[in-house]
C-alpha cells in the first residue's frame, strides 16, 4: 500500500475503495481493496509493477468481510523483459476496513523499492537497455 493509505490506516481512519477494477481496463473481477494469502516474500514477485509497495501489511481479516475474486498479475516464472507474461491469481477483496475490523500482524517497508531495484538489475544485465528506458520515459 502507498504511504498515504498506510498513514490513514494507522490513524484509525476507515479505508474505503469501491473501484471496479475491470472498469479501469484491468483483467480483474475484483472490487475495492485486494489481499492475498501468500507470504509477502512470495507475493511481491507478481505484485511488483502492479501495486504500490511503499508498505506491505499483513492482516488478520475475518472471513465474512472478504469476497473471493481473481485478477491478472505478473507471472514471474514465465515473464521476461522481452516477453511479458501474466496469470490469473486468486485474491480476496473488501470495500472498506479499519483497525476496528482488521488486525495488523506485521507492517514493513522493506519492499518499498522492489520494482525499482528490479529495473536497475535489468539495466545492469542487458547492455543498452537503460538508454531505451530513458528514451521511452522521455516520450511520455
Amino acid at each position: 500500500m502507498c504511504n498515504l493509505e498506510y498513514q490513514r490506516l494507522m490513524k484509525g481512519k476507515l479505508m474505503k475503495n469501491t473501484v471496479v477494477h475491470a472498469q479501469l481496463g484491468s483483467k480483474s473481477e475484483s472490487v475495492g481493496f485486494c489481499f492475498f494469502t501468500e507470504a509477502p516474500e512470495v507475493a511481491i514477485h507478481w505484485l511488483s509493477f502492479n501495486v504500490t509497495t511503499d508498505w506491505c501489511v499483513t492482516f488478520d481479516i475475518p472471513d465474512q468481510l472478504l469476497t473471493k475474486s481473481r485478477a491478472h498479475y505478473r507471472d514471474p516464472e514465465h515473464d521476461s523483459f522481452e516477453h511479458p507474461a501474466s496469470i490469473w491469481r486468486t485474491e480476496w477483496c473488501l470495500q472498506e476496513y479499519s483497525l476496528r475490523t482488521v488486525r495488523v500482524i506485521e507492517a514493513t517497508d522493506k519492499y518499498a523499492n522492489y520494482a525499482e531495484n528490479m529495473v536497475n538489475q535489468i539495466i545492469k544485465e542487458v547492455p543498452g537497455i537503460g538508454l531505451l528506458l530513458l528514451a521511452a520515459m522521455s516520450q511520455k
